[in-house]
């Protein structure tokens, strides 16, 4: 049986592999689903940030890449959801990426399924000096080089 942190691992590269983007405040909402006026008046902060999402759904559109699989999350979204998913966490999860980083076993250095964060921002250690952040509207969900100067703090949610 896949042990919790592959699952939740799994999971974060099924996000990257349908094409999920970034809007603030989701937690795994289907993109196609969620109208120009839901992103402007329920998540997004300003009018210039729910453009740029719109733009991101565009090109996505435009590429063939938006399915029925791809979703929205912010960062702390992204984790919440991925961590409630492999039943890590309870179903409604949800924490800021500054609580999150404070609720698990502090680590010197990640491994696998460890959390990364710098204040504001929260992405995941995959491994080979790689993470998956929901890295913002212009990117969505990514996978991104691991700088260790670049983040602050890491923990690990699957600790004993």
């Amino acid at each position: 049986m896949m042990q919790l942190r592959d699952k939740f691992i799994s999971l974060l590269v099924k996000a990257v592999n349908n094409h999920a983007i970034y809007l603030w405040s989701a937690q795994g909402e289907k993109v196609i689903d969620l109208s120009e006026e839901e992103i402007k008046m329920k998540y997004e902060t300003s009018e210039a940030n729910a453009k740029r999402v719109i733009n991101h759904i565009n090109m996505l559109k435009h590429y063939n890449w938006l399915t029925s699989k791809t979703k929205a999350y912010d960062c702390s979204g992204l984790v919440c959801h991925c961590l409630s998913s492999c039943k890590r966490e309870s179903e409604n999860f949800d924490l800021c990426a500054d609580d999150l980083i404070k609720r698990y076993k502090k680590v010197d250095y990640p491994t696998a399924g460890c959390l990364v964060h710098r204040k504001g921002h929260i992405g995941v250690y995959i491994g080979y000096d790689n993470i998956i952040e929901a890295k913002g509207r212009d990117y969505g969900v990514v996978v991104s080089p691991f700088y260790r100067t670049e983040w602050e703090d890491f923990c690990d949610p699957f600790a004993a």
